[in-house]
């Protein structure tokens, strides 16, 4: 009996399948469903021209198709809004407002729009900007952006963005010069 239960159990080991790997495709449904949404973050920045971490609190908000908010709170005020090709800095605390668009401005697009493609599950702009690897499941996952283009690796090394189903929780960016920002993000229910 013992001799056939092992025999029963290897015979199950070796005819189990793995799960396949996780692929960047896998993960867009989810985040494409969603349609609006409202987030507080916390994000530390480190740099070496910084004697201590820089942490800064605020809200996201996303509306499809391709409108962003990053509004800071503390430990200034600046609103950041990405609104179709144009993208807006207003510093309150500075008293400065800035627009530029995205389209004089390559570098700068590439990194707004890592954020803007995933929060809209836009795969094929993801990968006209950025080399990807998924990994995890689609309930728990990373998608890792390594910029395609040289002008834009000069600045960035790389993206790091997380979440669950079609949530993110997570966006860690890399600096080339090896300055890093974590920004931790906790989405309101829908």
């Amino acid at each position: 009996m013992r001799v056939a239960l092992s025999a029963v159990l290897l015979g199950a080991a070796c005819c189990a399948r793995a799960a396949p790997p996780l692929a960047p495709a896998d993960l867009m449904p989810a985040l494409a469903a969603v349609a609006a949404s409202h987030a507080t973050f916390v994000e530390t920045k480190r740099s070496a021209l910084l004697k201590e971490p820089l942490v800064s609190r605020g809200t996201l908000a996303y509306r499809r198709p391709d409108f962003l908010e990053k509004h800071v709170r503390e430990p200034y005020d600046e609103r950041i809004v990405l609104d179709g090709g144009r993208l807006t800095i207003d510093n309150r605390t500075r008293g400065r407002k800035t627009t530029v668009s995205l389209a004089g401005a390559p570098q700068l697009g590439a990194l707004t729009e890592a954020v803007r493609a995933v929060r809209a599950g836009d795969l094929a702009a993801l990968q006209f900007y950025f080399d990807l690897r998924a990994e995890g499941t689609p309930e728990r996952w990373t998608l890792s952006l390594a910029p395609r283009a040289e002008d834009v690796s000069r600045y960035v090394a790389g993206i790091a963005v997380s979440g669950a189903a079609g949530s993110i929780t997570r966006i860690e960016v890399v600096e080339a010069s090896g300055d890093r920002s974590v920004m931790d993000i906790r989405e309101e229910p829908r």
